[in-house]
């Protein structure tokens, strides 16, 4: 009787190449695969904060809303959304673009384990 080693358990080059190809079948599931999942949802957040609140200042601004003291305070809160959307764009395209994050955090695990 042969007894197996399970570390020998692995997949031939066909079947790797396989699982492989059916991950990244797309560009987007490439670039979603590449990225981490939260800063993807981050952007798409911000992205999506900027745009309705640029939407909502051209609806105030053409006079589509009517009373006044509501286009203002519209106007007031949307330029507060756009500014925070386009913040967390920025703070998360600096986050996803910084090389020595990976460092900097293996750096901070090892600091706390010592302790």
């Amino acid at each position: 009787m042969k007894n197996k080693n399970p570390k020998d358990d692995s997949l031939s080059s066909s079947e790797s190449l396989n699982i492989k190809d059916s991950i990244h079948n797309s560009a987007i599931s490439h670039y979603v695969e590449q990225t981490h999942s939260l800063s993807t949802f981050y952007i798409i957040a911000a992205i999506l904060q900027i745009f309705l609140g640029l939407a909502v200042i051209t609806i105030s601004v053409l006079g589509l809303i009517q009373p006044h003291l509501l286009s203002i305070s519209l106007i007031m809160v949307a330029s507060v959304t756009t500014m925070i959307g386009f913040y967390l764009l920025y703070i998360t395209a600096v986050k996803r673009k910084n090389r020595n994050s990976l460092l900097r955090n293996a750096m901070r695990r090892i600091m706390q384990h010592k302790n």
